[in-house]
Parts: structure tokens; C-alpha cells; sequence
């Protein structure tokens, strides 16, 4: 099953080269690389993107950009943007092992995370995952340390090849705070989910009106965390750790 789902991204991959490229950053969606948490001050919320197999820099040219530069027009320089760069490789091979990525890759984003907690202890933290980097986030956030995981306030996936093997949630994690997106609406719905070999749903999410929903939920997460903490778009970074 894994070595069809491998088959299946790298055909997909070739055939929507040039309509929608998972490595590269079309038109103005922001850089496919950014690096807030492990270069910059503290900030108020980090938004931490592993990004699908084969997709450039650390936030990849799809998903990641897009949520962070919806993120920073709603709270401005309070968002901190952060990839899951090397040793997350992103490569197709890579799907097919046992969690749907490598442990370089679950060790790497596991370290943002709790990099932000020791840097930060006071932020608060939002993540998102694409494809394999779906997987990636499954396996980091069910396995956090208690107190990093409660500074974990919302997550979303996409074409999530961890979706029916893991229930349609991130174990140990509360379900209403993770929004899966599996195109179950297009026909035919994105078979990625189902752990098969993904299909032309799989590269449309970045089209079919699903992210302005992610933004609107991980927006909604992250305002109800803040409760009585005052967030004033546009201004500096706090220093909050």
C-alpha cells in the first residue's frame, strides 16, 4: 500500500507540473522558507509547517506560505513563521516507512516545538502539515512532553496520509483542536487520506477555498487562547519568554 502511495505522489507530482508545483511559490504567497523560532526574539504565536514530499525550502510553496502570510495580516510581526528544514528531507521513499516519514523528520519537528517552549514558554504555538508533513505532525504532536503540548492550540492538515490509519484525529491530542482536510466533497475525494495513492484532489487545496477555512479556524484557536492577553496587529514582537 505505501509503495502505491509512493508510485502515486511522484506521477501526480510530474503530471500537475506547472499547474500547481508543490516546489515552488507561486505567484504571492510568501517565501517557502522561514526561520522566526530558531533565528529571532520571542514572539506572541509560532506557526510551525512541515511541508509535503518533494516541496521546496522549509514551508514548502503551497499550504505553509499561504497560513503564514494569512497568520501575519491578522496579527502582524505577533506571528513567528517556522519550517521543518533538514534532516526533513521530504522525500517520496519516504512514505513508505512504518509512521509515513522518517524519525530524522519526527525528531526535527520535535524539536521546533519544544524549542518554542524553552524560548518561549509563554507563546503560543499553531502547526500545520501537508502530505508526508501530515504524518510528520501526527507523530510529533501525540508524542510531546504535557507541558510543550499545552502551548499547542490548534493545528490543520492537509491530504493527511496519516488521516484513516491515526482515526481521523492526532492521538493524545484533543480532537477539536486538529481540522483534517481530506477533500471528501471533490470527486473523486483525495485517496491520499485513505493511505492509497493519491490522486489530482490531493494538489487542489490550495485552490478549492479550504484554506481561507484553515486560516479562519487556526485564527479562532488562537483567539481564544489569548483570552484578556492584548494582541495589537502591526506592532513589534514581544518578548514574551
Amino acid at each position: 500500500m505505501r509503495s502505491t502511495l509512493i508510485l502515486g505522489l511522484a506521477s501526480l507530482a510530474l503530471a500537475q507540473k506547472g499547474k500547481v508545483d508543490p516546489g515552488g511559490t507561486p505567484g504571492n504567497r510568501g517565501p517557502n522558507t522561514e526561520n522566526d523560532l530558531s533565528t529571532g526574539g520571542c514572539r506572541d504565536v509560532y506557526f510551525i509547517m512541515a511541508r509535503a514530499s518533494t516541496e521546496a525550502g522549509n514551508m514548502g510553496g503551497s499550504m505553509g506560505p499561504i497560513l503564514c502570510k494569512g497568520l501575519r495580516a491578522a496579527y502582524g510581526q505577533k506571528v513567528g513563521c517556522q519550517g521543518v528544514g533538514a534532516p526533513y528531507t521530504a522525500a517520496l521513499a519516504d512514505n513508505a516507512k512504518a509512521k509515513g516519514t522518517t524519525e530524522e523528520a519526527i525528531t526535527e519537528a520535535t524539536k521546533m516545538f519544544t524549542t518554542a517552549h524553552s524560548k518561549c514558554p509563554k507563546a503560543l504555538i499553531a502547526f500545520c502539515g501537508y502530505s508526508q508533513g501530515a504524518a510528520v505532525m501526527h507523530n510529533t504532536v501525540q508524542a510531546l512532553p504535557e507541558d510543550v503540548k499545552k502551548q499547542v492550540v490548534g493545528g490543520v492538515t492537509f491530504g493527511d496520509t496519516r488521516a484513516k490509519q491515526d482515526g481521523f484525529q492526532i492521538k493524545n491530542y484533543p480532537k477539536d483542536n486538529i481540522m483534517i482536510f481530506c477533500a471528501k466533497e471533490n470527486n473523486p475525494p483525495d485517496s491520499a487520506c485513505e493511505g492509497k495513492g493519491p490522486n489530482s484532489a490531493h494538489f487542489l487545496y490550495t485552490t478549492n477555498g479550504e484554506g481561507p477555512i484553515a486560516l479562519d479556524f487556526l485564527k479562532k484557536k488562537i483567539d481564544g487562547a489569548l483570552g484578556g492577553r492584548q494582541m495589537v496587529k502591526k506592532r513589534g514582537p514581544s518578548v514574551l519568554g
